[in-house]
């Protein structure tokens, strides 16, 4: 929301002066139903499939960790390594509380290393605020992370390692008729992703 969608409202409201948009913003998944929202932006699979989805993009991620904490415990090589002497900023699902697993790819194998962790946190603005104080290695959306990857604040680790991308959706109700103006702002946000060739 911060990032992506809000510095680009001004465009949204320029095409259309005549919507009022409320937005919600949380890590927290909203019952579309039960707290009459018209549509929601979502990260990741969707398990209620009684709601109507439309993937408009795709959250790359990467490995990071800041330079105190790499002057702190070393720069690790490979994932391996993080079971080791390293510390994970983890994250938990606000709805469920499982914890997410750290998965890394190379060459089609797999492995999620079990490594130890001083906090999780279920909201990604804790998340970043953890990393960025040193208490653990990320793995943080690229865009997220962009920023503080140029001026140095974080630094990129195992980069010849791959992550799994997070799949993005537009979610709305099956049976709630979608106005002109919920269409129009389904409409844009595809159209915002699709001009970020990094979302796809």
């Amino acid at each position: 929301a911060s990032l992506l969608i809000i510095p680009a409202l001004s465009g949204f409201f320029q095409r259309y002066p005549d919507i009022q948009l409320d937005l919600g913003v949380s890590d927290r998944p909203v019952d579309l139903i039960g707290d009459n929202v018209d549509c929601v932006i979502r990260g990741g699979e969707l398990t209620d499939q009684s709601l109507v989805a439309r993937r408009i993009g795709n959250l790359p991620l990467l490995t990071v960790a800041s330079p105190d904490y790499l002057r702190r415990f070393g720069t690790p090589t490979n994932p391996q390594a993080l079971e080791q002497s390293h510390h994970m900023v983890n994250f938990f699902s606000p709805r469920t509380g499982r914890m997410f697993s750290n998965d890394f790819f190379k060459e089609g194998a797999q492995t999620t290393p079990s490594s130890s962790y001083r906090i999780a946190v279920n909201d990604s603005n804790a998340y970043m605020a953890a990393t960025l104080a040193g208490l653990g290695i990320a793995q943080l959306t690229t865009f997220m992370a962009a920023p503080y990857l140029a001026d140095g604040t974080l630094v990129q680790l195992l980069p010849d390692w791959s992550i799994p991308s997070i799949p993005v959706y537009v979610v709305y109700p099956p049976n709630r008729h979608l106005s002109a103006k919920v269409r129009a702002f389904v409409d844009w946000a595809a159209d915002l992703f699709s001009q970020h060739a990094h979302l796809q």
